[in-house]
């Protein structure tokens, strides 16, 4: 490299680290209003939701569907533990003003597939949200492919999505086996969606240089099994289609 492409460089790699710095260490206002209604719909077309429920109990890790509780929603029902929104390798992954919301979704026609859709939203801290790649991998997922869908929004352009192709080896009565799935997402703060991790993290810097404040943004997540004809793609599209009117702000 020539000195002055060396000069450049050196000049970029520092403006680069003072813009971090100043996202981070400069006095910000963080505006609670998100941009996200945290809330989980009963139905999405021909899809019946159930929202989840964990037990984190010393020895009663479980997951209890909401409408299955009888009575007091926040005990666990057999242990008396208290039930949470998230898992416990979540909770204690996550900042404890995290806010999050998950249910199981099946189709009327073929129930055989069910489909979770999650909500992540953050809270001061910024970890609240971490790399869709790395929740993946550290739960057993391998990504085989990815690519941006379009989902028709009415009244608006496409919203793009991210979609992964994964592979989770599993163990069956036959031996050695896996499970082709797709993990699909997109991410919202106050009137803007991008499915690019680095470009919610620029606009999390811009807004806290510029502006001073600190948007809480969501992370949203449909996650399912691929079916042999290929027709998944379809069914994010009505997914995230519905989805989106009903949450998004």
């Amino acid at each position: 490299m020539q000195p002055k492409h060396r000069h450049l460089a050196l000049v970029l790699i520092l403006l680069a680290a003072t813009a971090l710095a100043l996202a981070f260490t400069v006095d910000v206002s963080l505006v609670d209003q998100p941009g996200v209604r945290m809330m989980l719909p009963a139905q999405l077309g021909e899809w019946r939701g159930r929202e989840l429920r964990y037990c984190h109990g010393e020895h009663e890790k479980r997951e209890f569907f909401l409408d299955e509780l009888p009575g007091d929603f926040t005990r666990c029902p057999t242990c008396g533990a208290p039930l949470h929104h998230m898992s416990k390798e979540e909770y204690d992954a996550l900042p404890k003003d995290t806010e999050f919301i998950k249910s199981q979704y099946r189709h009327q026609a073929d129930d055989q597939r069910p489909t979770f859709v999650t909500i992540v939203l953050t809270g001061r801290d910024r970890e609240s949200i971490h790399r869709p790649e790395r929740c993946l991998s550290g739960q057993g997922f391998s990504i085989a492919s990815t690519q941006v869908l379009d989902v028709p929004i009415e009244g608006r352009k496409p919203l793009r999505v991210m979609v992964f192709n994964t592979i989770r080896p599993i163990m069956t009565p036959q031996g050695p086996g896996r499970i082709d799935g797709y993990y699909a997402y997109w991410f919202v703060g106050q009137h803007r969606e991008t499915p690019y991790h680095l470009e919610r993290m620029f606009w999390l810097a811009w807004d806290r240089v510029i502006n001073s404040v600190a948007h809480r943004w969501a992370y949203i997540s449909v996650a399912g099994q691929r079916d042999p004809e290929g027709k998944y793609l379809e069914e994010i599209r009505e997914i995230v289609s519905r989805l989106h009117s009903e949450i998004v702000l």
